[in-house]
């Protein structure tokens, strides 16, 4: 769904609300990277300058699985020093630091099937031959719960070569590392709350709010449901379902527009392309007449093993690709931030295929709605001239 008309649609939640929208997506399409970052600060404060500046009260409309605690911070900090009242609308997920950023709201609308999060943060740990592990402190306490609850081990003695045995799997810097992310996010989620929970009695209930959501979970991924959300205090509004039709139309132009239920795998996307498909075919078989005499048999597989040495070094085709990592948008203003790049494939002699992807541009891009009006119903955004200027 273009622009033009996911406008329509934003257009129809002001209407109802009496005040702007302004909408941040990161992709949630399955293998595309996408998270809340700081780079996208820059492109919050070019939506705000669209704002008059008598304007009083404002929506977020969020989704996201997150990404940066602090970004979340700095995000809704500057939301509060601009308006009086702002309100976070969650049409389907709003995970980790988004959940963080709507705690910053003076309310958090929900949709009946959207979810917050927990916001127990996970840090990267590299592995060997280039992998990753995700690692949260709570993984920690675990494991020592399990040492004394369940395993029933009290000797000192034993407890130290357990956790001796921890820290040959786990770097004791990554777990100093992991702590300091839970305390950051205990902090980030606490101050957030404060920022209009002011009395005596909110200022505990913050405190404690904060801490529920980092550490009384058993997976990250833990969907905190609207009923859910109230019972942990959090401050959702009453339902409306006229609104929550909005925001679910909003969102489906969201998800339309950025592809969120179509995976994105390499391999099939090099092969719808017609170039790409021609180019991958296997060979045909080679028939060698029973009779043939030995130098022929031998002729023949040695021109087969020359064209495949030449086609192996020979110029592969390339197909391109284009993802919406973000956006950033409302009726007055959009950007996005698009990954665009290449990917090549062979046939080795064994038969197998091997990919190779290179991104060519990734940035955050003004999209002009006048081009994208012009476009016929599913054809990509064109590339943008160059990078985001203030207007």
């Amino acid at each position: 769904m273009q622009l033009t008309e996911r406008r329509t649609r934003y257009k129809a939640i002001e209407d109802y609300r009496k005040c702007p929208l302004i909408v941040y997506a990161t992709s949630t399409r399955l293998n595309v990277n996408a998270m809340m970052a700081g780079d996208a600060v820059r492109e919050f404060i070019d939506q705000l300058d669209t704002l008059p500046a008598v304007t009083k009260r404002v929506d977020v409309l969020v989704h996201s699985t997150g990404g940066d605690a602090l970004t979340a911070w700095k995000l809704m900090s500057i939301l509060r020093e601009r308006f009086q009242r702002v309100s976070v609308l969650v049409p389907f997920m709003a995970f980790s630091a988004a959940t963080l950023f709507a705690l910053g709201a003076d309310e958090i609308v929900m949709h009946p099937h959207a979810s917050l999060g927990p916001i127990d943060p996970q840090i990267t740990i590299p592995q060997p031959g280039g992998s990753v592990r995700m690692f949260a402190y709570e993984d920690v306490g675990a494991f020592l719960r399990f040492l004394t609850t369940e395993a029933k081990i009290s000797d000192p003695k034993h407890i130290s070569s357990v956790i001796d045995r921890l820290f040959s799997v786990v770097d004791p810097v990554h777990v100093g590392a992991a702590k300091r992310a839970s305390e950051l996010s205990s902090s980030v989620g606490e101050r957030l709350l404060l920022l209009h929970m002011k009395r005596q009695k909110g200022k505990t209930q913050a405190k404690q709010i904060a801490e529920n959501l980092n550490k009384s979970f058993f997976a990250h991924g833990d969907a905190v449901s609207r009923t859910r959300a109230r019972e942990l205090n959090l401050k959702v509004a009453a339902d409306d379902k006229a609104l929550e039709k909005l925001m679910w139309d909003a969102f489906l132009g969201i998800e339309s527009y950025m592809e969120l239920r179509k995976p994105f795998i390499a391999l099939q996307h090099y092969l719808g392309d017609p170039h790409g498909l021609a180019a991958l075919q296997p060979p045909a078989p080679v028939v060698i007449p029973p009779n043939a005499p030995p130098q022929v048999v031998q002729g023949i597989w040695n021109a087969i093993a020359q064209g495949a040495i030449q086609q192996a070094a020979g110029v592969s085709v390339e197909v391109p690709y284009t993802l919406v990592n973000a956006l950033l948008e409302s009726t007055q203003l959009a950007s996005e931030f698009v990954t665009r790049g290449r990917i090549s494939a062979i046939r080795n002699m064994t038969g197998e295929i091997q990919l190779s992807g290179t991104d060519t541009e990734s940035s955050w891009n003004r999209v002009d709605p006048v081009q994208v009006a012009a476009l016929p119903p599913g054809a990509p955004a064109p590339a943008p001239a160059g990078p985001s200027v203030n207007p």
